[in-house]
């Protein structure tokens, strides 16, 4: 899976200008940065606009994808906010579109319903490292939740090894955010669950051409 990152091409992160220009770009996903103000749920990577006018609800995000049949990242951007976004998705009927990252606690996994998310480093109780990926798995497994479908890594910090013995550990995995064209080429073929880009139009043609 190839998900746009939130600012992809170019564009302004969370705007509609990022929405006009991924629409037919051909990838898998898209990435919004999720907040909460006045009991509403809008995109802001580190605050909700100020301005109205550039304010986006999320219920405008899950009708774009349904309307693209596009996945779509909810990054949450703090603890609490998994059980409101998998609500209004389910009251959309957009759960199966559905995926978290971000601010992803233990008491947040029985509210993701048939949403699925990948885990953050935080959100296991031990260091990403080899020699931990039996306990990190037996943690996410102890959930007993269907939703759980791995880890959620960035690729600076976690090297080739370490992302295929992740895999092998029997551990789904999605990487982020990959903007150099050499390190993409070879990472998109990887047959990694997802990886993030704010070159999806690149990753999909390294994706096709297989190299």
């Amino acid at each position: 899976m190839i998900t746009a990152h939130g600012g992809s091409l170019g564009t302004e992160r969370n705007s509609y200008e990022y929405f006009e220009a991924v629409a037919d770009c051909g990838m898998d996903a898209i990435e919004v940065d999720i907040r909460s103000l006045g009991g509403k749920l809008y995109l802001g990577h580190v605050v909700v606009p100020f301005f109205k006018s550039k304010r986006i609800p999320l219920e405008y995000v899950f009708e774009y994808c349904k309307a693209h049949d596009l996945k779509v990242n909810c990054d949450v951007k703090r603890k609490g906010l998994v059980a409101p976004v998998a609500k209004l998705a389910a009251d959309m009927n957009a759960t199966r579109y559905v995926y978290f990252t971000g601010s992803v606690c233990g008491e947040d996994i029985a509210y993701l319903g048939k949403c699925e998310a990948y885990m953050n480093n935080g959100f296991y109780p031990y260091s990403l490292k080899e020699g931990n990926l039996a306990e990190i798995k037996k943690y996410l497994d102890s959930f007993r939740a269907p939703g759980i479908k791995g880890l959620n890594v960035n690729y600076r910090f976690t090297p080739e090894d370490l992302r295929d013995a992740i895999v092998s550990a029997g551990m789904g995995l999605s990487v982020f955010t990959v903007d150099d064209e050499a390190v993409l080429a070879e990472i998109v073929n990887k047959g990694y669950d997802n990886v993030t880009t704010n070159k999806p139009d690149k990753a999909l043609a390294f994706m096709k051409n297989g190299k």
